[in-house]
């Protein structure tokens, strides 16, 4: 059997931390139990590896090259044992997580979320708002919205918007500078954000406006979308989003779609989460509210 072969690993699990603070002390510390009792478990460690894996010195505390070669080994094996039980404890218990990013969390999510909350009183949701796609082997994450090209064959994988590009402003600013044309985009201020970079796209697809005139289109720049879209409500621009960041805003009649000229793109919204291991009760509940949501969602009707 593994486990005869195995090292003792309440040793193991000192003889890491110890390396990690290079302290029996502060090791003792994160561990509730006495320094002694530390210095005990790594000479077990010792005796049952073979090699020596400190060397004890008055007020310091050196690892050997050979406890260094061990730990390098063995830390990433323990953080994964840490993650993988954490997940699979937070798996059982009523709460779940979904992962988007930070404007669809506010722009969509946000504003439709107490309706989940109210037909789900007893569940915890937490929201993971990040730009970069979770590592759900790494992370304690049920769902997540992302999005891309639709392939990963260690997902389930379900489409909810298909993405197009489009372009928005106010009614007031349509009025003042005269869009009635793409190709008088060159009167207007452009609205660049770093997530969504398809103004390049866009122009080659729907106007004649060639490279140099379009160095001359007066621009703002933005790394964050939330910030883009506001500044297109306060008529600052024309801006490139799609239906589902400003769904609410179209609702409401602060931002048009002053061209029907739409970019299709190879990626799109999809709702994502692990084969293996299968989804929690509540991890299902979210997603099928979720996918409820998207399925009447404006943004799914052509608005």
């Amino acid at each position: 059997m593994i486990y005869k072969s195995m090292p003792p690993l309440r040793s193991l699990v000192a003889f890491e931390a110890a390396v990690r603070h290079a302290s029996f002390k502060l090791a003792a510390e994160e561990m509730c139990v006495t320094p002694g009792a530390v210095s005990q478990q790594v000479q077990k460690l010792e005796h049952w590896l073979g090699h020596r894996l400190f060397v004890r010195e008055i007020r310091q505390l050196k690892v050997t090259d050979q406890g260094m070669s061990y730990y390098s080994r063995v830390a990433p094996a323990l953080e994964q044992i840490n993650s993988a039980s954490k997940s699979f404890r937070e798996k059982q218990s009523n709460t779940v997580c979904l992962s988007l990013s930070q404007t669809l969390a506010a722009k969509w999510l946000g504003p439709r979320l107490e309706d989940f909350v109210s037909q789900h009183p007893n569940i915890e949701v937490h929201i993971n708002a990040s730009n970069t796609p979770v590592n759900f082997n790494e992370e304690s994450v049920d769902l997540a919205i992302r999005h891309f090209d639709g392939k990963d064959s260690s997902l389930n994988i379900q489409l909810v918007h298909d993405d197009e590009v489009r372009l928005f402003c106010t009614p007031q600013y349509r009025e003042a500078v005269g869009l009635k044309h793409p190709n008088q985009l060159t009167k207007t201020t452009i609205i660049i954000t770093s997530p969504y970079p398809f103004w390049d796209d866009w122009l080659s697809a729907f106007t004649s406006i060639d490279t140099e005139a379009r160095k001359e289109i007066t621009a703002l720049h933005f790394d964050q979308t939330l910030l883009a879209i506001d500044a297109a409500k306060r008529s600052q621009g024309v801006i490139l989003s799609n239906a589902l960041m400003v769904q609410d805003e179209l609702k409401q009649g602060e931002l048009i779609e002053p061209f029907p000229q739409r970019l299709s793109l190879e990626k799109s919204y999809y709702l994502v989460h692990p084969n293996n291991p299968p989804l929690s009760n509540t991890g299902r509940a979210l997603k099928n509210w979720l996918l409820e949501k998207f399925s009447t969602s404006d943004a799914n009707k052509g608005l």
